[in-house]
């Protein structure tokens, strides 16, 4: 008979080998033992694939949610501004229309005193001339400008449709002015025609 030694599972007799029975895990063991492990992950600071998968759909809605309002709210800017844009250009004359309605008190004035009425065509001329004179300061409050014709000739300001000789004008000064010529707001809108010395 052979001896054992300490803590061998194996037990001979008579050279016969005799198996020691292993005892079998209990399954509620099993399922504790399992979530001793999560609870163990828990204290780690370590989430489960599940508690992970549901925060990720969380976050997933919020941020489809949110799209969706930026988009309603971006639809919603465009037709205000759309809106906004129409009203302009829709509305963009009413300050200079109401800023020419005394020029046209002032004509009808005008035209009403001449109405059997002996007027002198010197009286005549002057109040042409204060009316005139107003409306130009309306248009110049809005931006309208008349171009300056004096000098040498600027193609960005000058259309010139003549040329001439003057012996008192230096080559492409301005001899004569056809038609005046307008700027808005720094903008040329009509350009000067006119005539120009040619040497």
């Amino acid at each position: 008979m052979t001896k054992r030694k300490k803590n061998d599972p194996e037990i001979l007799e008579d050279d016969v080998l005799v198996e020691t029975p292993v005892a079998e895990t209990p399954v509620e063991e099993t399922t504790e033992a399992t979530e001793a492990d999560a609870s163990i992950d828990d204290e780690n600071g370590e989430d489960s694939p599940d508690k992970i998968l549901k925060e990720i759909v969380k976050e997933d809605e919020q941020i489809l949610n949110r799209l969706i309002r930026l988009q309603a709210d971006f639809e919603n800017f465009k037709k205000r501004t759309q809106k906004e844009k129409s009203d302009i250009y829709q509305f963009a004359s009413e300050n200079l229309a109401t800023k020419l309605l005394p020029v046209i008190d002032n004509l009808e004035r005008a035209e009403a005193s001449i109405e059997g009425a002996d007027v002198t065509a010197e009286s005549f001329l002057n109040g042409i001339q204060m009316v005139f004179k107003q409306l130009k300061e309306v248009l110049k409050e809005e931006g309208l400008e008349e171009i300056v014709c004096e000098g040498a000739f600027d193609p960005n300001y000058h259309h010139g449709v003549a040329v001439g000789e003057d012996d008192e004008k230096d080559d492409q000064d301005i001899m004569e002015v056809f038609q005046k010529g307008y700027s808005f707001k720094g903008k040329v809108i009509r350009p000067a025609m006119v005539k120009v010395c040619n040497k």
